[in-house]
C-alpha cells in the first residue's frame, strides 16, 4: 500500500524532522517564542538514557505528515 497510511517507529536520524513538526506546530499556535528544544535535547530526550518517552512517525505516500511522543505510566 504505497499511498496509504503507516505508522513505524521513530528512529534517532529523524530528530530535525521532530524538531521541524514541533516548531510548526508552535507558528500554527502563535507560540513559536516559547520552544525552547534543540536538536540535542531531543535526541537524549527521547532516544537516550532511560528514557521511558516513546516516539512514532506518520507517512502518507511515503511522505512524512506527523508525530507522536508517548509513555508507559503506571500508578
Amino acid at each position: 500500500m504505497q499511498d496509504g497510511l503507516r505508522i513505524s517507529p521513530a528512529e534517532k536520524t529523524q530528530v530535525p524532522l521532530i524538531l521541524e513538526f514541533i516548531r510548526k506546530l508552535a507558528e500554527y499556535e502563535k507560540l513559536l517564542p516559547e520552544v525552547v528544544a534543540d536538536e540535542q535535547t531531543l535526541l537524549r530526550s527521547l532516544f537516550e538514557g532511560d528514557s521511558s518517552a516513546k516516539v512514532i512517525s506518520a507517512y502518507v505516500a511515503q511522505k512524512p505528515v506527523g508525530f507522536a511522543v508517548y509513555f508507559h505510566y503506571i500508578s
